[in-house]
């Protein structure tokens, strides 16, 4: 199962970019993100308040800085590992985010990376100020 998406955000593609790839954009709930944008290299957030703990990580597949990203997601105690493809395309002023989630194992899971998805898209938006 997979979830295909489309945003479009009011920023140049290199900065949408670089904050995807950028250990300090701490979109909530992550509380902490480790990220080295490299083939082999690792994608880690961490979510921890006083009600619970989670982590997610993932290893990159394929980067092309700037335009292309493929990666792996694994949320800790969970074994379905999925993929994530995210396109960086010029789009006016702004930039056209195109995003693919495969590899996901059952409808519940769906559900929760769409919603997740949307939400962590518009806290990006926010992080880049363009709300």
């Amino acid at each position: 199962m997979a979830i295909d998406k489309s945003y479009r955000i009011g920023f140049p593609r290199a900065d949408v970019y670089a904050a995807w790839v950028s250990s300090e954009t701490i979109i909530a709930p992550a509380t902490a993100m480790d990220v080295l944008p490299e083939v082999g290299g690792h994608y880690r957030l961490q979510m921890k308040t006083a009600e619970f703990e989670m982590s997610n990580e993932g290893v990159f597949l394929q980067v092309v800085p700037e335009d292309y990203l493929h990666y792996t997601w694994q949320w800790s105690g969970d074994e379905e590992v999925s993929d994530i493809e995210v396109w960086f395309r010029d789009e006016g002023a702004g930039t056209r985010l195109d995003l693919r989630h495969s590899k996901l194992t059952s409808a519940e899971s769906v559900q929760n990376h769409d919603a997740g998805w949307d939400s962590y898209v518009s806290g990006l938006k926010h992080f880049l100020g363009v709300g």
